[in-house]
């Protein structure tokens, strides 16, 4: 099982350390959105339609970067957003912030699709954290095939950081968690994404789940966000 990176705990860490007030506060946080294919959101309109307090410094709206990431300074209680993109209704959801490390979505509705909102990590005022994020997979996440991809593609927000010489079958058993287990061997890395060859599908219809772990990191050395996407082969599996 892979762990969360160092770069969220030492946030949740040190922000952990500060009292929090018995009444009302403000906190800086990020979240994530991912659609019905596990890919993130980009460009998505987050506009704050009501909250339980209003205090100084909060914003009322936040964009979604590449990585499906909103940045954004709240107050305790029940936030409700309208989320829209390219000018169309996509869906809206209430966010409850209890504490730094008590930060859960609550509902989501008035979505035609299903949708991710989590990932959630707070931060201090002034000092925005950067995030290395998987964008999106082929096989995409919650998806079916009747044939076995002989590849696996991942892509990412930044150029991955490739295992030395020599270790690649290493950093994949490391960093690539397969359950059921399939055959991982050659890799090869293009831009901001890489690809595996893969082999070893059973021929009965089964789920697959891959596991990215954090030492996957990019060139600049920030670790991945861990991320699971799962897919269905239904029989026979072919290649």
């Amino acid at each position: 099982m892979f762990t969360e990176p160092e770069k969220e705990n030492s946030l949740l860490q040190g922000l952990s350390l500060l009292s929090v007030p018995s009444g009302p506060f403000a906190l800086s946080i990020t979240g994530q959105i991912r659609n019905e294919n596990g890919s993130t959101v980009t460009d998505a309109l987050l506009t704050v339609t009501s909250r339980t307090y209003e205090l100084d410094g909060l914003d009322t709206t936040a964009t979604t970067d590449e990585g499906g990431r909103f940045f954004i300074r709240l107050a305790s209680g029940t936030t409700t957003f309208a989320v829209s993109q390219e000018g169309s209704p996509y869906f809206i959801f209430k966010l409850q912030v209890n504490s730094p490390t008590d930060i859960q979505v609550v509902e989501i509705s008035d979505n035609s699709f299903p949708v991710e909102v989590g990932s959630f990590v707070p931060y201090e005022p002034g000092n925005q954290p950067s995030f290395f994020e998987l964008i999106d997979s082929d096989p995409q996440n919650q998806s079916t095939t009747q044939v076995g991809p002989s590849a696996l593609y991942f892509y990412f927000t930044a150029p991955v950081f490739p295992p030395n010489q020599g270790q690649v079958a290493t950093w994949l058993n490391q960093n690539f968690s397969t359950s059921p287990s399939l055959s991982l061997s050659s890799i090869s890395f293009e831009g901001n994404s890489l690809y595996i060859l893969t082999s070893g599908y059973s021929s009965q219809t089964t789920t697959y789940t891959i596991t990215l772990g954090p030492g996957i990191i990019s060139e600049t050395g920030i670790p991945l966000s861990p991320r699971t996407i799962s897919f269905t082969c239904e029989f026979p599996c072919g290649l």
